[in-house]
């Protein structure tokens, strides 16, 4: 059975996001690099416009011109082209400085002097963004826009300026990929007591021939399995038509088993195109689109801007989607990574807090979620109408204390069941309104590594709820959910009122305190940082009731978690030390 869905030009759906692709909504894979007459070539980084521009479906490239508006009288005035017409472009890439108008009326003024492209460059950042791309909305004409539009960071835009001023000759391409978007897991990382079938196995293939059609396509993914072991999977297309977006999704699916990294190589047999592709079977109970590669910088987090930040009441939150495999399985810990606290804290606890859900997104049970998917709230994912209610919820109080882009796992009031092969969507949630500040909270991104599942992994919410949005940032947030075992190996919840750790913080000693139904032989009690590295261990032996201290006189300051086994079940207990 072929499972294959074909776009033609300009078919589009509502998502705002950030990537790699020209624009949001185009699943066509487009790099942007620039070849200078000195010898000079580079692919750039880039950000690309929110909703509007026409879909790019073939490559687009021409020389590089600074773009100049033109007072009443004809006269050159600046680079930013917020004046009522343009410099002549035609044929032209127009590189504009981003700052005083909107992003779409720069471009259509590009666009009416015969701009074939536009490269926006990040020069006049606005407070704490860094310079880099960005996302760019459309304003009140970029809808009339039909031309590819991008932003450079300031240090790309100085860049290709500098060379111009030289009188060297830049061109720019949009270069448009037969080969993109390719998915595996539904996660990066997997635990393995959640391993299932990965049915939605695919890659988006684009004829950018716009003359002839494709008589016979087949499309491979070669999984190869943390032993070696390399099985294929194939699924063939016919008649291919000319400027068609082609999503295949491999009718056989692949089931992983070992513990390990899984590397999938996408190839196809018309094009020499090939794109490489991973994912990760754990034994440490956690769930994570992150691949553990912490950039700690303004450009490893994901923010509105200020003006987005208030326009949309001051909320920002983020989600990661995960999917359950088989069998039930229990949520115990979250784990995200703020890279901001120092200029979020008010010193007001109701000021401070973030907010942690863990909520159903299939609450219809149809093992989908709406898709596209816009909403004004979290209710849209319930499809049968009504409430949509967390699961699990708890909050977090930013403390003064705090470092940016330090990891932060916070324990569930108590463990909750999720169940088998289900949907379940979890949210960090900033309100920013009652500090007033119009800061936005910066969530950091785990690494380089490319969205691992389907459509739908990764949510931000901000006037409204985006679900389809696993380009949006680039990168996979960091924000884990963890099991029961987490960093123990253990799977039997023992119940909160049993276990309590005091003092929080701790100077020089914390102590356990355990009131458990029967005498317990042995508890087994390992102290781990927040790394997941154990640096305690201790067996505390014929058991019931009692307190035990722990000296943590040698330990740096930090998070720590203390595990605790016992014959009635584990549970891990979260406190921090400061001398």
């Amino acid at each position: 059975m072929k499972k294959a869905f074909t776009l033609f030009l300009f078919v589009v759906a509502a998502v705002w996001q950030l990537g790699a692709q020209i624009p949001t909504e185009s699943p066509i894979p487009v790099s942007v690099r620039i070849e200078a007459t000195d010898g000079s070539a580079r692919v750039l980084d880039y950000g690309k416009p929110g909703g509007w521009c026409d879909t790019l479906i073939q490559t687009v490239s021409g020389p590089i011109e600074l773009a100049y508006g033109l007072d009443e009288l004809g006269n050159e005035t600046d680079s930013l082209l917020c004046d009522s017409m343009a410099a002549d472009l035609t044929g032209k890439i127009a590189l504009i400085s981003r700052g005083t108008c909107e992003f779409g009326w720069k471009s259509l003024r590009a666009q009416e002097a015969g701009a074939i492209g536009v490269f926006l460059y990040n020069r006049a950042f606005i407070g704490e963004d860094s310079g880099g791309p960005i996302g760019m909305g459309a304003g009140a004409v970029g809808a009339q826009v039909n031309i590819p539009v991008i932003m450079l960071s300031k240090e790309d835009g100085l860049a290709i300026l500098e060379k111009l001023d030289a009188g060297v000759t830049v061109t720019g391409f949009f270069e448009v990929r037969s080969f993109g978007g390719p998915r595996t897991a539904y996660s990066y990382q997997t635990p393995q007591e959640a391993i299932k079938p990965l049915s939605d196995v695919g890659v988006t293939f684009i004829n950018i021939d716009n003359g002839a059609a494709i008589p016979s396509l087949t499309v491979s993914a070669e999984f190869t399995d943390p032993n070696g072991q390399v099985s294929t999977l194939s699924e063939t297309l016919t008649d291919v038509q000319p400027l068609s977006v082609n999503t295949v999704v491999i009718a056989d699916s692949y089931t992983p088993s070992a513990v390990g990294t899984y590397n999938v190589l996408f190839k196809n047999s018309v094009t020499s195109d090939e794109l490489e592709h991973s994912f990760v079977i754990s034994d440490d109970h956690t769930f994570a689109h992150d691949n553990g590669d912490l950039i700690p910088n303004t450009n490893g987090t994901a923010e509105l801007d200020s003006a987005g930040f208030v326009d949309g009441g001051f909320n920002f939150h983020i989600g990661n989607v995960y999917r359950t495999g088989p069998e039930p399985v229990t949520a115990t810990h979250v784990t995200f990574v703020l890279g901001n606290h120092t200029e979020l804290y008010t010193g007001d606890p109701s000021s401070d807090v973030l907010y942690i859900n863990i909520r159903n997104a299939d609450p219809d049970g149809n093992g989908s979620i709406p898709n596209p998917a816009s909403f004004p709230g979290y209710n849209g994912l319930n499809e049968n109408g009504g409430p949509l209610i967390p699961i699990a919820s708890t909050e977090y109080v930013i403390q003064e204390t705090d470092q940016d882009f330090q990891f932060t796992t916070i324990e569930l009031p108590s463990p909750v069941t999720l169940a088998a092969n289900k949907i379940y969507l979890v949210t960090v949630e900033y309100d920013g309104s009652n500090a007033g500040t119009g800061f936005p909270p910066k969530f950091a991104f785990g690494g380089e590594t490319p969205p691992a599942g389907e459509v739908g992994s990764v949510v931000y919410y901000g006037d409204s709820l985006r679900i389809n949005t696993e380009n949006f940032f680039r990168k996979n947030f960091f924000l884990r959910m963890h099991l029961d075992g987490f960093g123990t190996g253990t799977s039997n919840p023992l119940d909160d009122s049993k276990v309590t750790v005091s003092p929080v913080p701790a100077s020089k000693s914390v102590n356990l305190e355990l009131s458990l139904d029967n005498v317990a032989p042995e508890v087994d009690v390992r102290i781990y940082d927040f790394t997941g590295r154990m640096v305690s261990n201790r067996i505390l032996e014929n058991v019931q009731k009692g307190r035990f201290g722990f000296d943590v006189s040698r330990f740096a300051n930090g998070t720590y978690f203390m595990a605790i086994h016992t014959p009635e079940g584990f549970r891990s207990k979260k406190f921090q030390v400061q001398h």
